[in-house]
């Protein structure tokens, strides 16, 4: 009985190595420029460096990564003022507004889970926006994997950025 859980086990295992990343799904329009400036915006709770990753890999692939530190954020008073002859209208408002010098963000968000061999990503979605070109969408990426197969981070993540220096389109697996 052991040996057959034992042999059950090293063919689960064997191909989920062999399996290439079928579910990882990459589409650049024509006007996304892999020579662009980037920034990846953190994602809320990122408990796994799945940001980090994804900007060490982007460098690794000769992107060009800003980092969100130079982001400015400033506080700017608006006093707007309209007079006839006979009133006076002001309107004043406070706002913060966050300045980026980057062409390109990278948006995102994932599912993981962690087991005593992993951690591993069960899902990647997320976008590129063209901050210069009124947030159009250059490119999106997603990746969907059940637990028996799924792929370390550092896997999809590395997949995720030759096919974006690429700038081909990928659309493969379901």
């Amino acid at each position: 009985m052991r040996k057959i859980l034992f042999a059950i086990l090293l063919l689960l295992s064997t191909s989920s190595f062999g399996q290439s990343l079928k579910n990882l799904k990459v589409f650049c329009t024509d006007s996304f420029n892999p020579k662009a400036s980037i920034m990846v915006q953190p994602a809320n709770s990122d408990y796994i460096g799945i940001t980090d990753a994804l900007k060490n890999n982007l460098v690794m692939n000769s992107f060009k990564v800003i980092s969100e530190a130079v982001a400015k954020e400033r506080i700017e008073l608006s006093n707007k003022k309209q007079t006839t002859d006979t009133t006076l209208n002001q309107e004043i408002s406070l706002g913060k507004t966050t300045y980026v010098k980057s062409v390109y963000v990278v948006t995102f968000s994932y599912d993981y889970f962690q087991n005593a061999s992993g951690t591993y990503l069960t899902a990647l979605n997320g976008q590129v926006v063209d901050l210069a070109n009124d947030g159009e969408i250059v490119a999106t990426f997603s990746y969907h994997h059940g637990p028996a197969f799924a792929k370390t981070p550092s896997k999809v993540i590395a997949a995720l950025c030759e096919a974006l220096k690429k700038n081909k389109n990928q659309n493969k697996g379901n």
